[in-house]
């Protein structure tokens, strides 16, 4: 039995040659799709910015050094300087609320929330509190910060605080 052999196209730009012709003799159905530039209909957009947001400004407000007066959020004076303060230590410690603990073999990770809501992670060795408070041990149930405390007099002394998780979210 033979095999039929497939007849292949001895003119493979026949097809190419075809689509110029068209497109030559038929350039209508273009002229067809495009609006021109002085017809307005009632389905163009049109863009109108009032009021919405500038997109080429920036998001984040630059503070020139030495200016005391225009203090961004999270900054304090400092000599006359404004200095970023990290999220966890803008509050005092016993304002932050421990939601969460992780323990997986050595890690232990604990989860607080500021009284503006926002969560956080903490690790041991964490910077937490207004106090430069440092967290040293997080164990199943709580979580122990160690702070700087000046006196009246001004010695420095060193103070635990605990911050205990509350059981089903309720209160202590």
């Amino acid at each position: 039995m033979k095999k039929k052999k497939k007849k292949r196209n001895s003119h493979p730009f026949k097809w190419v040659a075809a689509a110029l012709v068209v497109l030559l003799f038929f350039p209508v159905t273009a002229v067809v799709y495009c609006a021109g530039p002085g017809e307005a209909n009632a389905e163009t957009y049109r863009y109108n910015p009032e009021g919405k947001a500038d997109p080429f400004k920036p998001f984040i407000k630059i503070v020139k050094k030495g200016k005391p007066g225009g203090k961004a959020p999270g900054t304090q004076l400092i000599e006359g300087q404004a200095a970023f303060i990290p999220p966890l230590q803008r509050f005092g410690t016993g304002q932050f609320r421990l939601t969460g603990i992780v323990l997986t073999g050595n890690k232990r990770i604990a989860m607080v929330e500021t009284p503006e809501g926002k969560r956080y992670i903490l690790r041991e060795g964490t910077h937490i509190g207004v106090n430069k408070g440092r967290v040293i041990k997080i164990l199943s149930d709580n979580l122990m910060v160690l702070e700087k405390i000046k006196d009246f007099e001004g010695n420095t002394n060193m103070e635990r605080v605990i911050l205990t998780l509350r059981k089903n979210g309720g209160n202590p």
